[in-house]
């Protein structure tokens, strides 16, 4: 009877926590993923005597011990996925400043006056976009053909403002 007792309190206490826990989540968003993680443990609250009087106890862990596992896992394949785009994007923003530089060099070595380059690569590291600011008139455009010539630039990823 006593052993009733402490399952029937312990499945009280976990409620309420639950309840309390519930009620702090910040975002609604969050509220749905919440309540059905919650439900799963009540529901495996109320089912552990059953499992312990069918002898599945164990069978049941290490079930559960092994979807741990596969979610871990999963999550793990996540943020390296995440981490490698992240890297991708560190190392396309520093081509993209040598670019930049290389750039001003080349417009420097045919002593052209140009404020700024700014250079966009897509995801396959090719030109998106050249934009070159000109301080006098006439060198972003004489700086453009350059770049096209050289680097194979096409019209439109070139842009003189």
């Amino acid at each position: 009877m006593q052993a009733l007792v402490d399952w029937v309190r312990s499945v009280l206490i976990l409620y309420f926590l639950m309840m309390i826990m519930l009620y702090f989540t910040a975002g609604d968003s969050y509220k749905k993923f919440i309540r059905f993680f919650m439900g799963l443990v009540l529901a495996l609250t109320l089912l552990a005597p059953l499992l312990r009087l069918l002898g599945k106890e164990e069978a049941f862990s290490a079930g559960i011990a092994y979807e741990s596992f596969r979610q871990d896992m999963e999550q793990a394949q996540f943020d390296f996925g995440h981490l490698q785009e992240t890297e991708s994007a560190v190392y396309r923003s520093h081509y993209e400043q040598a670019l930049e530089e290389q750039f001003l060099a080349d417009a420097e070595k045919q002593l052209l006056q140009i404020k700024d380059i700014s250079v966009s690569l897509n995801g396959d590291y090719e030109f998106a976009e050249v934009r070159i600011k000109e301080e006098l008139y006439g060198d972003g455009e004489e700086l453009k053909n350059y770049l096209m010539t050289v680097y194979g630039l096409e019209e439109g990823q070139v842009v003189v403002q």
